[in-house]
């Protein structure tokens, strides 16, 4: 049941298989990001991409230096000056890692955590409790053995 993702810049991100994932996505994830930012009043956020997914774990001593080019390439290099402005574009990912959110937002009750850049976020982790997913699983209807959706 667990699938390895080769393609992964990080060893330390965990992945949930799930055959529809479209249904779980509109009617859990989205809802819930959408939520999360709209309380935080941030209008400008995009999803990471898959293989460049990271932890908590991937800061450490060891592999930083590897680690901070990551970094740079998939959420600060989005950053734009446009005039006197700067335009962040805030980047997310989804955990289902408890341990990377230390923080609950006081209006929806979401578990995140952020990166600052110059006290200005940059990136969040927003968790999805495994059992709010299954939750959902059970909300589709069923026809015979298979999930329609």
């Amino acid at each position: 049941m667990i699938e390895a993702k080769l393609k992964t810049k990080s060893n330390f991100v965990g992945y949930l298989g799930i055959k529809n994932y479209s249904r779980i996505e509109q009617d859990l994830i989205l809802p819930t990001v959408r939520r999360f930012f709209l309380a935080q009043e941030i209008q400008a956020y995009k999803v990471i991409n898959e293989q460049a997914g990271f932890a908590d774990l991937d800061f450490n001593r060891y592999n930083f230096d590897d680690f901070f080019a990551h970094f740079y390439d998939f959420i600060v290099n989005g950053i734009k000056k446009n005039g006197d402005n700067v335009e962040i574009v805030v980047t997310y990912c989804i955990t289902l890692d408890e341990e990377n959110c230390s923080k609950t937002c006081d209006k929806t009750h979401i578990r995140y955590d952020e990166i600052l850049l110059y006290q200005q976020p940059v990136f969040y982790f927003i968790y999805v409790d495994r059992k709010d997913i299954f939750s959902c699983l059970r909300t589709m209807p069923v026809v015979g053995s298979t999930v329609i959706g």
